[in-house]
């Protein structure tokens, strides 16, 4: 068999028809037009109908359905008498959508714990001396030749007990607030009794001032270094006529 004569010859080629195959094409291509156009006018139609009917069951989104409020009917009042209720009571809901809500009692106020009063303190006993009656202005007597000049000022007295009786364990401080002070002993000027009477329990202290000043002047009775006494205010107006001061303590006890 001589193989080489086929291996010569030339394979044949399948027919090809390109009549055939562009028919197939345009076939394809019309049947895809004619389902676009059929799901165009099915959508179409659709959104035709639900414009037309919004509430369509295959409406994706439907209008929100408008809730009718209903106003409740005012009971017509009756007859029939309103029952009683206990002092504690919980209220039976009514028929309604709402459930009615339970009534909490409102808490009783209580009452704020009253102030405790504070303790009274101890009044202080008052002092055991007092200035006995009014200061007394007056001329002095013993130094005539001081009125004559016009320059004299002092303060002189008694101190005594309740029964009138002198008392000479004590001191009598002068000073005038602007410095100067000083004190004088009872029973130190018995010439004072020569001229006013009274007792042993006299005193007298001279004010280096002249008598034409007006000025301020206290007084206190002293004990073992401590006041005993009010401390006594006496204004002196700057009348020399009037340069002795009559000052009177007096001891309570």
């Amino acid at each position: 068999m001589d193989f080489d004569r086929f291996r010569e010859l030339p394979a044949e080629e399948p027919e090809y028809f390109p009549e055939e195959e562009k028919g197939r094409s345009d076939r394809l291509l019309g049947a895809l037009a004619v389902i676009v156009l059929i799901l165009t006018v099915i959508v179409l139609s659709c959104y035709l109908v639900i414009y037309l009917a919004p509430r369509v069951s295959f409406n994706p989104f439907p209008p929100p359905t408008a809730i009718a409020l209903l106003t409740p009917t005012p009971a017509k009042p009756t007859d029939t008498p309103l029952p009683t209720f206990p002092p504690t009571w919980t209220p039976t809901a009514t028929p309604s959508h709402t459930p009615s809500p339970t009534i909490t009692p409102t808490p009783s106020n209580t009452p704020l714990p009253t102030s405790t009063p504070r303790p009274t303190s101890t009044p202080k006993p008052p002092p055991p001396f007092y200035l006995d009656g009014e200061p007394l202005r007056m001329s002095q007597r013993l130094y005539p030749e001081a009125n004559t000049a016009e320059w004299w000022l002092g303060f002189a007295g008694e101190v005594t007990d309740p029964n009138g009786a002198a008392i000479l364990t004590v001191q009598i401080k002068v000073w005038d607030g602007e410095g100067w002070e000083d004190s004088q002993a009872t029973g130190t000027r018995l010439d004072y009794r020569t001229q006013f009477g009274g007792g042993t329990s006299w005193w007298e202290q001279f004010v280096p001032s002249n008598c034409h000043l007006t000025k301020t002047y206290y007084l206190q009775v002293i004990q073992n270094g401590v006041g005993v006494s009010p401390v006594v205010k006496v204004e002196h107006d700057g009348n020399c006529s009037k340069n002795l001061i009559m000052v009177n303590f007096k001891r309570r006890y």
